[in-house]
């Protein structure tokens, strides 16, 4: 009796492991195919491990996360650029500055970026500008000096002697952001490709940039052309084509720059930052980098750094008449600063309405465009109407850049508030 209530307790046991093995297999196959129908491959999730050893970046894992996907991000939460090498073929490198011609034809008109080597060696600042020598020479200049060397569009600026900057600058978290005062221009030379062709005409700012090294700058675009030239120090440069603009998001468009921290980019709140093209740029003392208007950069500097620039209005034809091939061919090296005058504050104008023919890929602009003028130039629609007809000097309902370029400055400075022009001159992006 006992032995045959074992055997069909044991028996029963046995069925029931039985019905528990098939009970597991069909869970086993139900999960399979659950898997497989949303994972196609059979294979593990991808992972940012599996994307850097790929070089793939999927855009389904960019714009459509389905669970935490920090790690999807090739180069989330590292310093701008980590996502993907610079591109092979970089900016052109000279090693002779171009006359005006060729560096109008060649980079200016179309956007294109050029560095030139050694190109600012024998400019007096370049020779002179030490500590010392800016010291003794203009230690009782004031400058402007912001607090803080990366940048980030709210902390403080104010002025002091440049003899008390220099006494500080080592041992303080600040940076010296100045026009170029004039008794300093003397020591400042115009390159001999932004000689004549126009480009005399439309100067807007000079601006020197000097720190102990480490600043960086936030990254954003200039509504104008621009030639830097370092004269102590290194300066490293992100750059983004203007054509891949849509990749990069402008959270701040009254200051043309982004918000994305440099050193840890978020890519869940940038995801067109892990996948844009960029060029990168190292400059070293002398050299000279033409950075075209509209292009996107970030840059950060090592070393004692001390650096000018010019801002130009961008010009999209060449003043040939003013610009003869004997000139061309007897150009000297530099021109003092000192010997010109920047542009008025209307230049300004005259160069936004200049780049939005330029976006619009056309020769002149309509009536109908002025919504578009509205909006770029901030102003009313009225307004702009208003600027139309006064640019309109034949009354053809076209506005060509020949009239605008002709246009007198002083009849479209009156539509734009003083104090918003002023705000707009003294905003000073870091190169």
């Amino acid at each position: 009796m006992s032995l045959s209530l074992s055997s069909s307790v044991l028996g029963t046991a046995n069925m029931m492991a039985v019905w528990f093995v098939i009970a597991v297999g069909i869970s086993c196959c139900f999960e399979m195919t659950f898997s497989e129908e949303h994972n196609p491959t059979g294979s593990r999730p991808v992972t940012g491990d599996d994307q850097d050893l790929a070089g793939n970046t999927d855009d389904t894992v960019f714009n459509k996360p389905q669970h935490d996907t920090t790690e999807a991000f090739v180069g989330h939460l590292k310093p701008l650029g980590a996502h993907q090498p610079p591109e092979k073929n970089g900016v052109d490198v000279l090693d002779v500055v171009p006359g005006p011609l060729d560096f109008f034809d060649n980079y200016v008109k179309d956007g294109k970026p050029v560095l030139l080597r050694g190109a600012a060696k024998n400019m007096l600042a370049f020779k002179l500008w030490t500590d010392d020598y800016l010291r003794r020479t203009y230690g009782n200049v004031e400058v402007e000096v912001e607090e803080g060397k990366k940048e980030n569009r709210s902390q403080g600026v104010w002025t002091m002697p440049l003899a008390d900057y220099i006494d500080r600058y080592q041992q303080t978290d600040m940076y010296m952001v100045h026009s170029v005062p004039q008794q300093m221009a003397g020591d400042v030379g115009l390159l001999r490709c932004l000689q004549c062709g126009g480009f005399t005409n439309y100067l807007q700012d000079a601006v020197i940039w000097y720190s102990s090294g480490g600043t960086k700058s936030v990254l954003h675009f200039d509504s104008v052309d621009n030639v830097n030239c370092i004269i102590d120090g290194e300066k490293e440069f992100f750059m983004v084509d203007k054509r891949q603009k849509e990749h990069i998001d402008i959270d701040s468009p009254q200051g043309a720059f982004s918000n994305v921290d440099v050193d840890k980019v978020d890519m869940n709140k940038y995801p067109g930052l892990g996948r844009v093209p960029w060029y990168n740029v190292t400059m070293h003392p002398g050299d000279c980098l033409f950075i075209p208007y509209k292009w996107i950069h970030q840059v950060h500097s090592q070393g004692r750094n001390l650096a000018v620039n010019i801002w130009f209005v961008h010009n999209m034809h060449f003043d040939r008449a003013g610009c003869q091939q004997q000139q061309l061919q007897n150009l000297p090296e530099f021109v003092p600063l000192s010997q010109f005058e920047m542009a008025s504050s209307g230049e300004q104008i005259r160069a936004e309405i200049v780049n939005i023919i330029d976006e619009l890929g056309t020769d002149f602009i309509q009536e109908s465009n002025m919504q578009l003028v509205s909006h770029n130039l901030d102003v009313s629609i009225e307004a702009a109407k208003e600027l139309f007809s006064i640019m309109d000097v034949d009354n053809d309902k076209h506005v060509s850049l020949e009239e605008i370029y002709n246009c007198d400055m002083t009849d479209l400075a009156k539509f734009f508030p003083k104090e918003e022009v002023e705000k707009e001159e003294a905003q000073h992006d870091e190169l």
